[in-house]
Order: structure tokens, then C-alpha cells, then sequence
């Protein structure tokens, strides 16, 4: 089964469950209705023409009916939640396969960066980016290591291979992966945002010592009315006194005590999918080291797990929810002090768990970064795990491809460079540009760990850095030709540092005229190979192809090509060694209207 065909299977399963339980939830709706009803008219029938014991009965039953067709209406509802938001996970996973995924809500926009050294550029973040494709993180933990994952993942070889390892193993554990994507889901978005809780629970607790005796009081409340009605010798004076005192505890204890309520009510709805993250998590086994050291992040031998802890503060937060029932509320904060309980509580959760709550989040974070790259195996299981080269500065590829371009409108590539650097020329639309972010984008998913587009794929660990994207700055006084002098100076000045590097740079000083230009990327493209940089550079200006003539430097000539047919020009996007030896700059112009004379 194809993977095309495995996401439209599970996309008509849940299709149907979602049917069924739309069904039940309609029907177990209805029921209520007609039982709250027919037990109102029972009980007020009852009462006129039956005992008041007839009229109790019939009550309670009907209350007992009322209230276990509730109890049932919400497990449906939670069910029919998740067979919803799996449902969307098989359309996202679709959408993916036939181009649509542009259309996902969450792109990354605010992770791009113009000044980053190649995020920009290679299109990772923002519309139509690497990361609205593969991200399946919903929390902003696990969106925030996505993003590390992607634009700053540590380049230590032996680190590549972990994460490679355990998006291997992820790849291989779509279920797990998806459910855990589907509780996602089911956060609230204001909830997403995790840093609220983690802020919280690391405070140190505020509730005074007194605050938490007065608790107790309601029990001499109690014990008082006991006493006065089995006349023991209390008036009715003394727990009339002591419900007026409670009511002034609950009363002076508001403001003190309701900002640390309203801080953990906003997650309230969201607590039970963080502890069922958690639960999925500790449920599952894993062969990867690396998985099985995270996954003992949320439960280790000394220490309850995680999911247990927050099934806690999820009772905790359901009885802060009773504030937000006006009749319930009043009454139980009089006769119970209910608010002084909910703090007491809360503080002594924060007190057990409020130290271990970030590392719980940054593993679910760690999963979620992880699952979005195993996305990209889960439909493109064809596609390879690349070989990491510790030494040497070298990329050899067969059959690579731009990720993000459907597969069948892709043309894929055979390439090699090994310690040199290469000048591509070709015509315009001809592929370069596009060749170029094939490159870098298969690189940064190489280093993150992931599947890359190819048939093979080795690299060695280089610092990357592009020139590609230029733009303006109206505000800034900035014209397009500085804004480039600045990128290739940032270019220049880490070449100067030492470390490995690939630079990509896209149709150089293309904001000055021909002779500065050809001569300007002279200058730039001897400097950087006498720096030791390699990397890839696309231009029309046929003469840079002159330096693969000059033996103390390392360059090689690429082109792309087109042919010309009756009515227009077909390219077929393959990269060929040597220069180019045609242009279509006139053709095309010509082809929209613009007639230049011979």
C-alpha cells in the first residue's frame, strides 16, 4: 500500500467513526431533552395525584436517568473530539501529498529571520515554508525545537546520528506519533502557549500559613451545628456566629487568594490532553536511546510519573472551575471555604511538582519537534537518511530534489562537489535558483536529522550561509545593491573564521552594472575559495566561468539548459557540467510583447 493510499484509508475510517459517533452524540442529546421532560412531568404529576415518597421516587430515578445520559454524553463528545481532530490530522497528512499544505494556518511566521544566515533565504520558515509543510507541533515548546531543530541544530556529527535515529524509529510509529498530534489539537490555543503554567508552578508558593488552618474551620462549623441539632446543649447562636465568620474569611481571603486561581484556570480545559501527551509518551516503548532517555524525563523509578501528577492538577483545576458557577460557588465558599481548599492544594502541588514541570513540557517539545521530522518519512518513505561525513567539505547526491515541490513536477538531479565550488549559468526559468534552495534546503533537514529528497545523499557538517533573497529597506535608507554588500560581507567575514562552510549565493551584485558586477564577484568568489569556503554560485555573467580555468582555484562550471520548440521553450531543469551557451532573455521578452529589434 502506498502511502497516498494508507492516508486516504485512515482518512474514510475516521470518516465514519466520525458519523457514528455524530450519531450517538445526536441521539444521547435527544434522550437527555426527553428524559429532563418527561421526569419534570412525572414528578410534578406525582406530586399532585401520589404520596410524597411516590413523588421522591420518581424524582430521584428520573435524576439518576438525567445524570448518567450526561455522563455519557460527555465521554461521546470527547470521543467524537478526538475522531475530529484525527480526521484532520489524515487531511493534513493528504494535503501534503497533492500540494495543498500552503493553505496550513501555522507557517512560522515568527520565527523568520532576514538576517539569519540561510532560514530566509531557503524559504524555512514563513508562507509556503519547510516548516508549514512538516510541522505537526502544537505546543509552543515543541515549535520553538522545531525551529532550533531547523535553523540552529547542533552540528556535532555524533548529535545528527541521534536525532537521526529517533526520527527513523518515529517514522515507523505513525499511530503514536499522530495521537500524540492529536491531543495536540485538543489544547486550546491560549493554552499552546505553556510558558503561563511553567511561570507558575516554578514561583514559590505565597500562601501563607494561617491562610491554610482557616481551612479547617468549617469542621468546628460542623461539629457546632451537630451538636445543635442532637441539642447537646449548643444554641443555634454559636454556627450562625461561625457561618457569618466563615463568610468573612471568604470574604477578606478573596483578593489574596483569586490571582492564583485565575493562573491555572485559563489551562483548565487543555490539562487532561497535556496528561494525555504524557500518558502516550510513558506508554509507549522505544528501541532509540535517545527516546527511551527522553521518555524518562516523565517517568522515573523515583518519582510519580508525570501523567499522574497532572491527572492531580486537573482535579485541582475542576474544583477552581465551581468559582465560575455563581450558586455552587457561593454556597460552597460559605460552608466550605472552597477557595482556601483549591489554594491549599495548589500550593502543595507546586510545592512537589513545580521544579519538574519545564523539563515535562521540553520532553513533550522534544517528541513533537522530533514526530514533525518523521512526518516527512511517513509520506515520503522513499526518501533516504543521509550519510554525515566528520571530515572534508563534500556533498554527493543522486536523484535530489526540492522538497517541496510535488513530486511529479519535480526533476531531480545527480551532483557532486568535493572540496571546490561550483558556478551555475543557465537562461532564465531555466532552474538555477531553484537547484540552488534544493541544495541548502536538503542540508538544513540533514542536519536536523531527517529524510532528505534523494535516491543517496552524504554531506559533511558545514556552516551555511546564502545570498539569494535581497530586499530593500524604504525605512532604513537601505537599497537593494547595500542590502546585498552587507549579506555577501557577512559571508565574508565567517569565511575568515575558520570553520567549514557551503555558501549558496544566488545572481551576485545584481544591482550594479555589468563590469562592477563581474568584477565585484571576482573579487568576492577568489576571496572566499582562498578562505577555504566551497559553495554554489548562479549568474549570467558567462566570464566568472573563467575561473574554473585558473589552477589556485577550486572551481567547476553547471548549466541548465532549454529548447526552443514551435511556440515556446520547453526546459527540462537538468543540471549539466560546463557553461551555459544559450540565452532567452530576448525570446521571452519578445514572448509578452516586447519587441527588441536584432
Amino acid at each position: 500500500m502506498s502511502a497516498g493510499e494508507l492516508f486516504l484509508s485512515r482518512y474514510n475510517r475516521y470518516q465514519n467513526l466520525e458519523k457514528r459517533y455524530g450519531k450517538s452524540f445526536d441521539r444521547i442529546s435527544n434522550l437527555r431533552l426527553g428524559v429532563f421532560l418527561l421526569g419534570t412531568a412525572l414528578t410534578v404529576l406525582s406530586s399532585f395525584l401520589g404520596t410524597t415518597a411516590m413523588t421522591s421516587a420518581v424524582f430521584l430515578f428520573s435524576l439518576g436517568v438525567f445524570l448518567a445520559l450526561a455522563s455519557r454524553h460527555i465521554k461521546v463528545e470527547r470521543e467524537l473530539r478526538t475522531v475530529r481532530a484525527m480526521l484532520e490530522i489524515q487531511r493534513r497528512y493528504l494535503s501534503r501529498m497533492n500540494g495543498e499544505w500552503i493553505s496550513f494556518e501555522d507557517c512560522g511566521r515568527e520565527f523568520m529571520d532576514g538576517k539569519h544566515p540561510y532560514t530566509y533565504d531557503l524559504d524555512i520558515f514563513g508562507p509556503k515554508s519547510l516548516f508549514q509543510w512538516i510541522a505537526a507541533a502544537k505546543t509552543d515548546v515543541g515549535r520553538c525545537r522545531l525551529k532550533t531543530l531547523l535553523a540552529s541544530p547542533s552540528p556535532n556529527p555524533d548529535s545528527i546520528k541521534m536525532r537521526q535515529h529517533a526520527v527513523r524509529e518515529l517514522g515507523a510509529k505513525l499511530e503514536f506519533c499522530q495521537k500524540l498530534e492529536c491531543q495536540g489539537l485538543l489544547i486550546d490555543k491560549a493554552a499552546r502557549e505553556t510558558n503561563g503554567l511553567i511561570s507558575y508552578a516554578e514561583e514559590p508558593g505565597v500562601f501563607p500559613q494561617g491562610l491554610r488552618l482557616i481551612r479547617f474551620f468549617p469542621l468546628v462549623t460542623m461539629l457546632a451545628l451537630i451538636l445543635y441539632l442532637l441539642r447537646w446543649g449548643v444554641p443555634i447562636q454559636v454556627p450562625a456566629v461561625l457561618l457569618a465568620i466563615q463568610l468573612l474569611f471568604s470574604l477578606l481571603g478573596y483578593k489574596k487568594i483569586s490571582p492564583d486561581l485565575s493562573r491555572v484556570y485559563p489551562f483548565q480545559k487543555s490539562l487532561a490532553a497535556f496528561r494525555n501527551m504524557f500518558l502516550l509518551v510513558e506508554s509507549e516503548p522505544f528501541a532509540d536511546d535517545h527516546l527511551s532517555t527522553l521518555k524518562s524525563g516523565l517517568c522515573s523509578p523515583t518519582e510519580p510519573a508525570a501523567s499522574t501528577c497532572m491527572k492531580r492538577l486537573e482535579l485541582i483545576s475542576d474544583a477552581i472551575d465551581l468559582r465560575y458557577n455563581p450558586i455552587f460557588y457561593f454556597l460552597f465558599n460559605i460552608f466550605l471555604l472552597w477557595d482556601f481548599h483549591c489554594a491549599a492544594y495548589l500550593e502543595s502541588w507546586k510545592t512537589q511538582n513545580g521544579n519538574r514541570i519545564r523539563a515535562w513540557f521540553e520532553t513533550i517539545g522534544a517528541f513533537e519537534a522530533l514526530g514533525s521530522l518523521a512526518v516527512i518519512s511517513h509520506i515520503h518513505p522513499e526518501w533516504v537518511f543521509p550519510e554525515i561525513q566528520d571530515q572534508g567539505m563534500k556533498i554527493q547526491a543522486r536523484a535530489l530534489g526540492h522538497p517541496l515541490i510535488h513530486p511529479e513536477k519535480r526533476v531531480d538531479n545527480d551532483f557532486a562537489i568535493d572540496n571546490c565550488s561550483g558556478i551555475i549559468t543557465g537562461s532564465n526559468m531555466s532552474g538555477k535558483s531553484t537547484f540552488l534552495r534544493a541544495i541548502g534546503m536538503n542540508l538544513v533537514l540533514a542536519y536536523s536529522g531527517a529524510a532528505v529528497c534523494a535516491r543517496q545523499f552524504s554531506c559533511s557538517i558545514m556552516d551555511l550561509f546564502t545570498s539569494m533573497v535581497i530586499r530593500d529597506d524604504l525605512i532604513g535608507g537601505i537599497s537593494t545593491f547595500y542590502a546585498e554588500l552587507t549579506r555577501i560581507n557577512m559571508i565574508l567575514k565567517h569565511s575568515g573564521q575558520g570553520h567549514p562552510m557551503f555558501y549558496l549565493i544566488d545572481e551576485i551584485f545584481r544591482g550594479t552594472n555589468s563590469l562592477d558586477r563581474i568584477a565585484g564577484a571576482r573579487v568576492v568568489l577568489r576571496e572566499l575559495s582562498r578562505r577555504g569556503a566551497i559553495g554554489l554560485i548562479s549568474t549570467h555573467d558567462f566570464e566568472l566561468c573563467d575561473l574554473e580555468k585558473d589552477k589556485q582555484l577550486e572551481f567547476r562550471n553547471y548549466h541548465f539548459e532549454e529548447q526552443y520548440v514551435k511556440g515556446g521553450i520547453n526546459f527540462d531543469y537538468k543540471l549539466r557540467p560546463g557553461r551555459c551557451t544559450t540565452s532567452n532573455a530576448r525570446y521571452l521578452m519578445k514572448m509578452v510583447g516586447i519587441d527588441i529589434p536584432e
